[in-house]
C-alpha cells in the first residue's frame, strides 16, 4: 500500500494549476499513476492523482498539511483507503448496517 496525493477536478490540470490546489491523500493498492483521473460515487468531483509517495503514511494533519504515522495533533486525521474497483451494473453492490 502507497499514500497518493489527490485534487479534485473534472478535468486534467496544469502543473501551475496543481501547484495552487489543495491536495488530498489516500492509501491504495491500486496501480495508479500520475496524471490518472479517479471518479467515486463518495464525492461530486473526480480527482486526479498528482504524486504517488512510496510509502504508506497512516495520518493527515489538515492544517498543517503534514503525513505523519504518528498521532501528534489533535489536526490529525487518519488517511482513508482509496480501492479501485469497477462498477458493473448487473450487479448490485451493498453492505450490512450495523445497529
Amino acid at each position: 500500500m502507497i499514500t497518493i496525493l489527490v485534487v479534485y477536478s473534472d478535468r486534467t490540470l496544469k502543473k501551475s494549476e496543481i501547484a495552487k490546489a489543495k491536495k488530498y491523500a489516500f492509501n491504495t493498492d491500486a496501480p495508479l499513476k500520475v496524471g490518472d483521473m479517479i471518479k467515486s460515487n463518495s464525492y461530486n468531483n473526480a480527482m486526479q492523482v498528482v504524486r504517488l509517495l512510496d510509502k504508506c503514511f497512516k495520518f493527515y494533519n489538515g492544517t498543517t498539511g503534514k503525513l505523519s504515522n504518528e498521532f501528534d495533533s489533535t489536526n490529525q486525521w487518519e488517511i482513508r483507503e482509496l480501492i479501485i474497483r469497477e462498477e458493473n451494473d448487473d450487479v448490485i453492490y451493498g453492505q450490512i448496517i450495523k445497529d
